[in-house]
């Protein structure tokens, strides 16, 4: 075969119907058996609901799969392959099976349970920061749409309406598809109807919320959920990644670190927050572990005969991708970065999010200016 080649696959599958798993946002869903694999999958069949949007529908099933194809998380469901008919304007998805019930069944009381709505509450936020660093919105969050497995692993499901953003962009104006609520937020009240991650921050802790209406004063997370629902945005959280922040934050304390450990990051962390002065517009974490490593590393590099670190920007850049301004002081002692270097490679991966994380949370709390627009 050549590049450029096209194979043609036209062996047949034989899959056992086995019964009727619901109706989505644009298909019905169908429990399937591969009788040559012996396991079972959901079958997606698109079936537009309106006849006059058959085009934009089918488009919207398209990007469904565009969008599962690309995107691997263990909350998340798995698409396996698809089947499109597009002279028909129909198809198919042959997704990961579910076996489980929607979240608002979830009884943490029931013996066979090993979770609670601690472990269910992290795992959502860590689904959805997963299709937020992807740039993916959900736009249909309501329980239906975020299962509990027979394991008790939280999968979301039902991307028909999902949309994925350009670039970085947070801002997409976007149809409104949630479940009831008894208060919109402000911005899906604006006549544009801008609805960007922090408007799924909304809906999801307006989720929990309701599910957890008989028990929300004792949730441990009964902070967090205030503040992911504040109809006005300024007040939310900005996205799901501050929420895993604010998380991880929490838990510091109830790892275990040594006290020589939780020194040398209250040291560095101490000294990286006290040089920033503002954000321009938008606070820009970089929330990747690597990334920052191989910045301290030149850093070090470059400081490896100093006593105080030569470069404040050089340092604050480690962490942030976005602009900034801070203060010139040359006062970071070259041996607080070797520490924390030293302390962050000796960790490991879970340990290094929990480090990494805190370090965000406190950054989070640096002034954002808003004024510093170029018109």
């Amino acid at each position: 075969m050549n590049r450029g080649d096209i194979k043609t696959f036209d062996t047949k599958k034989h899959l056992t119907y086995m019964k009727d798993l619901g109706q989505g946002g644009t298909g019905d869903t169908h429990l399937f058996k591969d009788e040559t694999t012996d396991m079972y999958f959901a079958v997606k069949k698109y079936v537009p609901k309106n006849k006059e949007l058959i085009d934009e529908y089918y488009r919207r099933f398209v990007d469904e799969i565009k969008i599962l194809l690309n995107i691997s998380h263990p909350n998340v469901v798995r698409i396996y392959t698809y089947y499109l008919f597009p002279e028909h304007k129909t198809g198919f998805i042959q997704m990961e099976y579910i076996d489980g019930y929607s979240i608002d069944k979830f009884d943490p009381s029931l013996p066979w349970e090993t979770k609670g709505w601690v472990d269910i509450f992290r795992e959502v936020i860590s689904a959805f920061g997963y299709l937020e660093q992807n740039h993916i919105l959900h736009r249909d969050i309501r329980p239906a749409n975020i299962l509990i497995d027979n394991g008790g692993n939280v999968k979301v499901i039902d991307f028909g309406f999902g949309k994925q953003l350009d670039g970085n962009r947070q801002d997409e104006n976007s149809v409104l598809l949630n479940w009831p609520v008894t208060e919109w937020p402000d911005e899906l009240n604006q006549t544009d109807h801008e609805y960007d991650n922090r408007t799924e921050v909304y809906f999801v802790g307006t989720l929990f919320r309701r599910i957890l209406e008989d028990d929300i004063d004792t949730f441990q997370f009964r902070h967090i959920i205030d503040k992911m629902t504040k109809v006005n945005p300024t007040e939310r959280y900005r996205s799901f990644a501050e929420i895993a922040n604010v998380l991880s934050a929490g838990v510091l304390g109830e790892i275990d670190f040594s006290d020589k450990q939780k020194e040398v990051y209250r040291n560095f962390a101490s000294a990286l927050v006290n040089r920033i002065s503002d954000y321009k517009l938008k606070y820009s974490p970089i929330n990747n572990v690597q990334v920052t490593l191989s910045k301290l590393e030149e850093l070090i590099r470059l400081s490896s005969l100093e006593e105080y670190i030569q470069s404040n920007d050089l340092l604050i850049n480690c962490f942030i991708s976005g602009r900034y301004s801070y203060h010139p002081q040359l006062n970071v002692k070259v041996k607080t970065v070797i520490d924390f270097y030293k302390l962050l490679t000796s960790l490991t991966s879970s340990k290094q999010k929990i480090l990494l994380d805190n370090i965000y949370n406190r950054l989070s709390l640096v002034r954002v200016d808003v004024d510093d627009l170029p018109f």
